[in-house]
């Protein structure tokens, strides 16, 4: 028996170096591939994350600046005026359209939850809204001789009592505020601010508003920019 002839060392070996000098380009790519996914994957994560980030650095902006807000200042900062009483009521007259100064009350008292025009301008001057708005609330005052009963609810910033005042023309109590509102002179403001002793006075208000604006009273072509 003949025993088979082995491949000469010297072909084996060069042999197995051609294989592995062919197969080092495939092997180095295929050792590239995961490496360049990995790194567009990491690029692509990179990517996310700064998106996310500049999302989320606004709302983190306006958390801080909601919180840095000026608050209702509390009652020790308003001590020059007095204590805060629950009750009033007494002779009143109008600062503007949605302040009045009360007789012997040494806070101004800021009508609940309305907001009238300004009665001066950027200029300073009285402006025709302003002035329309205050004449309303002394239209309304002249009925009752200027007396009015309010029940108090906090200080504000500029340390006014917040208020919902009511008069009496001899026929039924009247809601200050809400009249300023269904005529067109006000219109509702911080209404989530509810009243403890009439929760649905927000609800009234808004309807009021609602009405008011429909119909255009008073002030509301104005507002609205009628020609």
């Amino acid at each position: 028996m003949v025993a088979q002839e082995s491949p000469p060392k010297w072909r084996s070996g060069l042999c197995n170096r051609q294989v592995s000098h062919r197969a080092r380009p495939i092997l180095s790519a295929a050792l590239q591939q995961p490496q360049s996914s990995h790194k567009v994957a990491a690029m692509k994560l990179l990517r996310v994350t700064a998106v996310a980030a500049s999302l989320l650095l606004p709302a983190s902006t306006q958390a801080q600046s909601q919180r840095r807000a000026p608050a209702d200042p509390p009652p020790s900062e308003c001590t020059a005026q007095g204590a805060l009483p629950k009750e009033w009521s007494g002779v009143a007259y109008p600062i503007d359209g949605d302040t009045l100064a009360g007789v012997g009350l040494k806070p101004h008292i800021r009508l609940w939850g309305i907001q009238a025009p300004e009665l001066l301008d950027q200029s300073k001057a009285e402006s025709v809204a302003g002035m329309r708005a205050r004449a309303a609330l002394a239209d309304l005052l002249s009925g009752s001789d200027h007396k009015i009963s309010c029940r108090i609810q906090k200080f504000d910033r500029e340390c006014h009592v917040v208020a919902h005042c009511t008069l009496h023309d001899g026929v039924m109590p009247i809601d200050l505020g809400g009249a300023l509102i269904a005529s067109g002179m006000a219109y509702g403001a911080h209404l989530d601010e509810t009243l403890p002793w009439e929760p649905k006075a927000s609800q009234r208000y808004s309807t009021a508003e609602f009405e008011a604006r429909k119909n255009k009273r008073g002030l509301w072509p104005t507002w609205l920019g009628a020609k």
